[in-house]
């Protein structure tokens, strides 16, 4: 396929153009492990291949130099390929889609993921709460979801209290994007003009989006930060029911790690200020929420 980029000029979507588009970020600089070494490694490569389309789109739905009608293109094609499981001249594409045999749900979980990346190509504000949840619903939840079903499927286990499962999983990924979105805030708005945290919140703060643009502590921001810090603090404590609901062990430790790791940025967020500096956990911060996940019930 191709499409028409800046100044008239067409570009032909394959892997070099792709490519040409992509961060270099890779699952290294996630917050949370992707299939550490407690996933089995017949699983990683599922995981991995998920991961790298997630990553790609990502990519271009960030990409400063694209129009938002060239990234609309770009994901609706990958979405037609998807659907139609349609082999393709991207590779990171086309091992996805050889997976939609032995995984359907790979299919479901991964256009989910592309309603938020297409959100993210056109649309600069989030009015309130619920319209950053639902956001998350896409951009993050699949995630979480996929890799249940695919831990679970391999197993050949049922998934007993699904539901219940599925809601705390929901939670914890929601939690992780928008601890994300607050770590990113000041880059997102500078290089992309996209802000996630609610404008119904800044206008309770009594604050402007332009205070992104600062670094020094600010009293008001800091009353925002704390505000989104409680929702998301709370949607940590209530995933924690469906956590202990999983019954595949490494699924579950994994899981717990992830949630160690989201309450631990959540206290270096209260503590530090995102507009100065990245919050990221520290080598000693990662050992402890390994330890913590791995020895717990």
């Amino acid at each position: 396929m191709e499409i028409h980029g800046r100044g008239g000029s067409i570009k032909k979507i394959n892997d070099k153009y792709i490519y040409s588009l992509l961060s270099g970020k890779s699952f290294q600089d996630e917050n949370f492990p992707v299939a550490s070494f407690m996933i089995n490694k017949k699983l990683k490569e599922f995981i991995r291949h998920f991961y790298f389309f997630a990553r790609t789109s990502d990519d271009i739905a960030d990409h400063e130099k694209l129009k938002p009608t060239e990234k609309l293109n770009i994901l609706n094609y990958f979405d037609k390929c998807l659907k139609e499981k349609k082999k393709t001249d991207i590779s990171v594409l086309n091992k996805l889609i050889i997976t939609f045999c032995r995984h359907e749900f790979a299919q479901v979980c991964s256009r989910q993921l592309l309603v938020a990346f297409k959100l993210d190509a056109k649309k600069k504000r989030y009015k309130n709460w619920s319209e950053l949840i639902n956001y998350c619903k896409y951009s993050a939840n699949p995630v979480g979801r996929y890799f249940i079903n695919l831990t679970y499927h391999e197993k050949k286990k049922k998934i007993n209290n699904r539901n219940i499962i599925f809601q705390g999983a929901d939670n914890l990924c929601t939690a992780l994007q928008i601890i994300n979105h607050l770590q990113d805030c000041q880059k997102d708005y500078i290089y992309l003009n996209r802000v996630y945290l609610p404008m119904s919140y800044f206008n309770k703060c009594s604050i402007k989006v332009e205070i992104l643009k600062r670094s020094k502590n600010n009293s008001k921001f800091n009353d925002l930060k704390r505000l989104v810090i409680d929702r998301v603090e709370k949607l940590l404590d209530d995933s924690k029911k469906g956590i202990d609901l999983i019954e595949v062990g490494r699924l579950k430790k994994e899981t717990l790690i992830i949630l160690y790791i989201a309450k631990r940025l959540c206290f270096l967020l209260k503590k530090n200020n995102p507009l100065e500096k990245k919050i990221k956990l520290s080598r000693i911060d990662l050992i402890f929420c390994f330890i913590k996940g791995i020895i717990s019930n």
